[in-house]
């Protein structure tokens, strides 16, 4: 079996590929040097690469080590990239789990769709607002 440092791309066959393509839900996925990618990739696929390559946390500004897709501005219809270093990722996921878990134990699992909604929203602006200050604290020591 061929380390990734040794796959070549599935196109050309001479180069190394660096792109790792996984065509959701129908399990087909593509190894592609960066050419053969720039070539026969999707324009919005090449735009999204080219948004990861360029990211930062968007909380401290460095480098991430998490993002994608950002599951609670999905779930308000907002389709939305987050990333975010590894302590703030962990804090983001301390924080959120706490008021998730404070919100059950407040009965709030029988909310309407509506109010499972607002409550998401209410979610998403304070786990930010903690993160700007849990940020700006850390920075400040």
């Amino acid at each position: 079996m061929a380390t990734p440092e040794q796959t070549l791309c599935e196109v050309c066959g001479e180069r190394r590929a660096t792109h790792y393509i996984c065509y959701g839900g129908t399990g087909k996925s593509s190894n592609l040097c960066d050419e053969c990618f720039t070539a026969t990739a999707p324009q919005d696929m090449l735009q999204s690469a080219q948004a990861v390559r360029e990211a930062h946390c968007q909380y401290c500004g460095g480098q991430p080590c998490a993002g994608g897709t950002d599951c609670l501005a999905l779930a308000m219809g907002i389709q939305q990239s987050r990333y975010m270093c590894m302590p703030c990722t962990q804090e983001f996921h301390r924080f959120t789990q706490q008021e998730l878990q404070q919100g059950l134990q407040q009965g709030s699992h029988f909310l309407s769709q509506q109010e499972q909604l607002a409550a998401i929203r209410t979610l998403c602006e304070k786990a930010d607002r903690h993160m700007m200050e849990w940020v700006s604290k850390r920075d400040s020591r």
